[in-house]
């Protein structure tokens, strides 16, 4: 895939790709001989990780560190990722549902104990979040 190509998939600039290039966190498959940057289906992959990382708020000096691990395992990273994010969806869900209920409570329509005020509305660090965050901090103190 050509750089325009995978920043229409990605919904990267070029820019951001010629800078992973450059600071060795995502180099393409090959460069043509006119200067084409192309980029392979494992180049995409790592590109897919890079952003997710990226979405947990890690730097990507940290990034690098750890995808480029020899124990980092793709598959494992994608479903710790997916389950904090199922369980953001149910955190989510929840709060949505005291917000219905609360402007329900405030229309006078239904009656709301204390606890049913605050269901959904924690703030602390979740499960898989702790868990994520632990492995990763593991694996940087390595390097």
């Amino acid at each position: 895939m050509r750089v325009k190509e995978v920043t229409d998939l990605m919904d990267v600039s070029a820019r951001t790709l010629h800078h992973y290039d450059e600071i060795g966190l995502l180099a393409p498959k090959e460069t043509t001989s006119s200067g084409y940057r192309l980029y392979s289906e494992e180049n995409i992959k790592t590109l897919q990780q890079i952003l997710i990382f990226k979405e947990l708020g890690l730097s990507l000096k940290e990034i690098k560190k750890i995808i480029y691990t020899p124990s980092f395992n793709q598959r494992e990273a994608l479903l710790l990722r997916w389950k904090m994010l199922v369980e953001k969806q149910r955190n989510i869900d929840k709060m949505i549902t005291t917000i219905d209920k609360t402007i329900q409570y405030m229309l006078g329509k239904i009656r709301m104990t204390n606890e049913e005020k605050f269901e959904g509305l924690s703030f602390s660090h979740k499960t898989y979040e702790q868990e994520a965050r632990r492995r990763w901090e593991m694996i940087l103190s390595i390097m």
